[in-house]
Parts: structure tokens; sequence; C-alpha cells
């Protein structure tokens, strides 16, 4: 009996320190969009920006942002790597995210291909 409780205890400890903590994933989240979007007003209404290769996967809420928006702001980005051609690599989808006091909202998440 002992032992199956120790083998909990360990369980969730493992668990609780897999599970990220919201604000510190928000703060690398903000690193990481200022390396995309220099400028503070092309970061309003982002939640995450994230260069992969010649690829952009961004995740913004449609609240405060439009889509049109955001596809000028990732055409800004493709020119300033030097690829001016922006398309979808994958349609914008429902999504959520968790914000950095743990609720989770409504988002949309769309992938570019810079080329």
């Amino acid at each position: 009996m002992k032992f199956k409780l120790i083998a909990l205890a360990a369980a969730t400890a493992l668990v609780s320190a897999c599970n990220p903590d919201p604000q510190s994933a928000h703060d690398r989240r903000q690193v990481l969009m200022a390396k995309v979007f220099p400028n503070p007003e092309d970061r309003k209404g982002l939640h995450l920006a994230f260069p992969v290769s010649s690829a952009l996967e961004v995740i913004y809420f449609p609240g405060q942002v439009s889509q049109s928006t955001v596809d000028r702001r990732a055409a800004g980005y493709c020119q300033r790597i030097g690829k001016p051609e922006t398309k979808f690599q994958k349609a914008p989808e429902a999504s959520k995210s968790t914000l950095a006091n743990g609720v989770q909202v409504a988002s949309m998440t769309v992938w570019y291909d810079c080329d």
C-alpha cells in the first residue's frame, strides 16, 4: 500500500512538472512575437507568431483583429525575410488558446508559407 501511495505521489509530481505555467508560456510567446513582429502594433490581437523555416504559424483572437489584418502582417514578415510571396499553407481554423491567467478563449490558427 505504501508503494502505491509513493508511486501515485511521484506520478502526480511528474504530471504537475509537465504542465507549463501559463504566465511563463505567455512571456515566452511575447519574446518570440517581438522577434517576428518588431512593431508592437503588429502584435495586437495575436496569441502566437511562430516561424518554422519559411512558414509562419499565427494564432490570433478574431474579436481583436481581422483575418485580413493578420494576412497583411504575415505578408510583411515574409517580405522582411526575403520571401515576398505569401500564401496559406493551412487555412484558418478555430482553436482555443490559454491566456496568462489560465483562462481558455476562442482563437483562430492559420499557417502561412513564404515563397
